[in-house]
């Protein structure tokens, strides 16, 4: 039996590792990580070689707290285990950009143990209101284009960035398809899917993914809704800034009487967000895309946009009963705003549920009772 695109996409996601090294083997293409979540993956690509978003990987972290703090998030201890193990083989290079504390020292970390041929750090700026921070995030991604020229041996024109902005764009596009098809028909596809169907994108090329993408929507529109799921809570999840969420919450949750309408997840909304603009400047328009503040995003340090706000109107858009964060352990961009976020939305009596979240094992049993709890309060809203 063939198997399907949704199902391709899904087994891609579980196990990223085998489909690289596969890949590498048949292509000899250059692989280059990508930490998230700001990385113009466009310029990469352009240079001929695939760029992949960093993952964490399914396993808890062994070797890795030999080299990185056990206070660090779950991506960052997991990905340095899997370097010193020697499980990340087939990447070529790493790109790791200013997000956080902990971001900032992987290239220290990396540089000590990975010895790639290839390793970049971008010092993406904070958003303020200056020309000065406009003029230097241009000069640091020109900085970081004549890198990956340097490295690939190749020089990257406007028309080459153009070309690989478009596929990129088309890419979104196609996703973007399928959210408003789950938001036009909650349940039309698990919240579980529809984060494998991103991470996917996170993993292959760009141009195989939107064909997948093409097949998946078109079984999409044949398929039939379960008709439980018309009486079930419209939830929208939001939270796992970096990282994956457990696939097994992500399944308790919808097996609790609710259904994910939309979500405010890195690997999901936020990475499809932005098309970057295709024009004489390809440089400048993948600098105005970092520029813009929606989606919020905490790494980004911009005081000025309410991300509180910005759930309550994905929320509102969607008629959906409640918010669930999804809250990563040892997470200090999240963790920073998540007391305004509960504050504000308890002040507008709207019912939210916080998760901690963690890499390694995390209580589901008593992520099911509040969960359980939560169902029975927007239950009665």
């Amino acid at each position: 039996m063939k198997q399907g695109a949704l199902e391709k996409c899904i087994q891609i996601s579980e196990d990223p590792y085998s489909y690289l090294s596969n890949l590498k083997n048949e292509s000899k293409k250059k692989i280059i990580s990508c930490f998230a979540m700001h990385i113009p993956e466009e310029i990469i690509h352009a240079a001929g070689m695939l760029p992949v978003i960093a993952w964490r990987s399914n396993e808890s972290v062994t070797l890795g707290h030999s080299h990185v703090a056990p206070y660090n998030c779950g991506l960052t201890r997991s990905f340095v285990d899997d370097i010193v193990l020697g499980k990340l083989e087939f990447i070529d290079g790493i790109v790791v950009h200013r997000m956080c504390l902990q971001a900032q020292g992987m290239p220290f970390i990396l540089d000590q143990n990975a010895k790639l041929p290839y390793l970049e750090y971008l010092s993406m700026p904070a958003l303020y209101d200056s020309i000065p921070i406009k003029d230097f995030l241009l000069e640091e991604i020109k900085r970081f284009q004549t890198g990956i020229e340097k490295y690939a041996e190749t020089q990257i024109t406007d028309e080459k960035l153009n070309k690989s902005i478009e596929i990129y764009n088309k890419n979104k596009v196609f996703l973007n398809e399928i959210y408003e098809m789950r938001r036009q028909n909650p349940g039309i596809i698990k919240a579980r899917e529809m984060l494998c169907v991103v991470h996917a994108s996170m993993i292959m090329p760009k141009e195989e993914h939107t064909k997948l993408l093409g097949e998946i929507i078109a079984e999409l529109k044949k398929k039939e809704i379960d008709p439980a799921v018309k009486n079930a809570h419209k939830v929208i999840i939001s939270g796992s800034m970096c990282q994956t969420p457990n696939l097994e919450l992500l399944d308790m949750i919808e097996e609790l009487n609710m259904v994910v309408v939309d979500d405010d997840l890195f690997i999901g909304s936020r990475y499809i967000a932005n098309p970057v603009e295709i024009g004489d400047t390809p440089l400048k328009a993948i600098a105005e895309r970092y520029l813009k503040r929606t989606p919020p995003c905490p790494t980004k340090g911009d005081i000025k946009f309410d991300w509180t706000d910005y759930l309550i109107e994905m929320l509102e858009r969607n008629k959906a009963k409640g918010i669930i964060n999804l809250l990563i352990k040892y997470c200090p961009p999240h963790m920073c705003y998540y007391p305004d976020i509960k504050n504000k939305l308890a002040e507008r009596k709207i019912s939210e549920i916080m998760i901690e979240v963690e890499h390694e094992v995390i209580s589901m049993a008593q992520a099911k009772t509040r969960l359980q709890s939560f169902v029975e309060i927007i239950g009665g809203v």
